[in-house]
């Protein structure tokens, strides 16, 4: 053999995990790479950036770091009234550490740091679901660093998606390891961070149904999300102001679409906001009675729940939420959009479905990112309702494996 061979074979032990040399290798490679294409994307300037992220650090320097918790939201446009605490701190960290790099550098470089956390914990799913397969993983971990849709958000938009979605994969990753207290707390804070975390509970629900989680701990969240406020009421805050944050946040839209490719792309934009609002309350009530009888379905079948079933189930309900709820963004979609790589890992049938949500949420990102004309949104509803279906009879094929069974 070879030298260049025997250097590429040499392995490396990480915990448990045994990684060749090669692989380290070609990790660092690619690792760089993402690093490079989303600096190449640092200067795009967003409408978000600009409305919302600008206003918050200068108001945050103004305030001198610290004293910018205690502002009171609704005193100025600038003021972090939709967000929750949790990314003020971070906002605040960012004001100390800042040096001579621009505003707008510290929030993308923020989120990019967290598409790297995403890209080491969704590996690490992968790892869990595919039998301790390192190459599976090490793909899952590439896939991440050049998917569009992530890449985007964090470098170009200046989105703090990737933040959310890294503790609900890691508490994904203690459901499926069989640790419930560890999965809620990483749930709490999740939802600490974005209300979007809730795109999650589904699946929570339903495998506590079958007895698959306890939901004791599920008392984690409103602790937590309590005790992260702590900080913000000693600056100044008020409980009552802070405990609102995410009721004032629902009540912010009346757009039955955000961009969103649901169901409600079909209804005409121009409705009475009195209208609009009645339309939104039926719909939530439609997607609870949905998910009623999905409850109902499992609850009663006997199956075998596997690793696979659980990815299966995730990326089905948080994409049926988003596709039946009113008042999506089109940024909703970015944690089910990222498990569909290890959907995709499983057989090379299951990744058009990885690509297709790739394509769409691109098609919709573009469209506010850079002012791409899309004049319908509806066709694009109907390519996401035949991806929610397929994987719906997907998942209906796995529920059909007995209980016990070998595989």
């Amino acid at each position: 053999m070879r030298t260049i061979d025997k250097i590429f074979d040499v392995e490396f032990k990480i915990g448990d995990v045994k990684i060749k040399c090669f692989d380290v290798l070609v990790a660092i490679v690619l690792t760089a790479l993402g690093l490079m294409f989303r600096f190449s994307l640092y200067d795009v300037v967003s409408g978000d950036y600009k409305t919302a992220f600008a206003d918050w650090m200068s108001e945050c320097h103004a305030a001198g770091g610290f004293a910018y918790l205690g502002i009171k939201p609704g005193v100025s446009d600038a003021s972090t009234f939709d967000y929750n605490c949790m990314f003020q701190y971070l906002i605040v960290i960012l004001h100390y550490i800042g040096g001579n790099m621009s505003d707008m550098y510290l929030v993308k470089t923020l989120s990019v740091i967290f598409d790297f956390v995403c890209a080491i914990n969704l590996a690490r799913i992968a790892y869990h679901v595919s039998g301790k397969n390192i190459q599976k993983a090490m793909l899952a971990y590439f896939a991440v660093l050049f998917l569009p849709t992530v890449v985007l958000n964090s470098a170009a938009w200046a989105q703090n998606d990737s933040i959310y979605t890294a503790f609900i994969l890691l508490s994904l990753l203690h459901v499926l390891k069989g640790n419930d207290f560890r999965a809620f707390m990483y749930l709490a804070i999740s939802y600490s961070f974005k209300q979007q975390a809730i795109f999650f509970m589904p699946f929570i629900i339903l495998m506590w149904l079958k007895n698959k989680i306890k939901i004791r701990y599920i008392l984690a969240i409103p602790v937590f999300h309590v005790v992260a406020m702590i900080p913000a009421a000693i600056a100044g805050r008020k409980w009552g102001d802070l405990l609102g944050i995410y009721g004032n946040q629902v009540e912010m839209f009346t757009r039955l679409s955000m961009n969103y490719p649901s169901i409600y792309t079909i209804i005409t934009s121009d409705l009475d906001r009195s209208i609009r609002k009645l339309i939104i309350r039926g719909g939530v009530m439609a997607t609870v009675i949905i998910f009623g009888m999905i409850a109902y379905y499992m609850y009663k079948k006997k199956f075998a729940i596997t690793g696979k079933f659980m990815i299966t189930l995730v990326i089905f309900t948080a994409e049926l939420c988003c596709f039946c709820l009113p008042v999506m963004h089109e940024r909703y979609g970015y944690m089910p959009e990222m498990l569909a790589v290890v959907y995709a890992l499983y057989s090379y049938k299951r990744l058009p479905i990885c690509a297709f949500l790739q394509v769409i949420s691109m098609i919709t990102y573009t469209r506010y990112l850079f002012g791409a004309t899309v004049s319908y949104l509806w066709p694009l509803s109907v390519a996401m309702l035949v991806i929610i279906l397929t994987v719906g009879y997907d998942l209906y094929k796995q529920m059909q494996i007995p209980e016990g069974a070998n595989v």
